[in-house]
């Protein structure tokens, strides 16, 4: 499970990401970036996901991504993950290669090379 010093849970912060942040999208996956405050991630799930089960479960595999890979993510970074109504029913991998797709498009990912 991710820290909860990780975790984004005021409204205020969601709604300032959402306005100064740039977001990014894929099949699975849309993400705000804001490139300011320490590392916080954020996940939404909306009923368009399905019903409570598959909200979760959505949320959980966003979650997982970050978590296993938060060695690989830069500093100062917050990062709201938001589940598209095509993540119902797909595999952990898929949704990790789309995540890491995104983050590496959104520039997040610390050079390894």
């Amino acid at each position: 499970m991710l820290q909860r010093k990780f975790r984004l849970r005021q409204k205020s912060s969601f709604k300032k990401i959402f306005e100064l942040g740039k977001n990014y999208s894929v099949k699975y996956v849309a993400i705000y970036v804001f490139f300011k405050g320490p590392n916080r991630f954020g996940f939404i799930a909306s009923k368009k996901v399905g019903n409570a089960v598959q909200r979760n479960r959505a949320k959980r595999l966003m979650r997982e991504v970050i978590r296993l890979h938060l060695s690989e993510i830069r500093e100062n970074i917050q990062i709201i993950c938001i589940a598209r109504a095509r993540i119902k029913g797909v595999s952990y991998s898929e949704v990790e290669n789309s995540m890491m797709n995104i983050l590496k498009k959104a520039n997040t990912l610390i050079k390894s090379e």
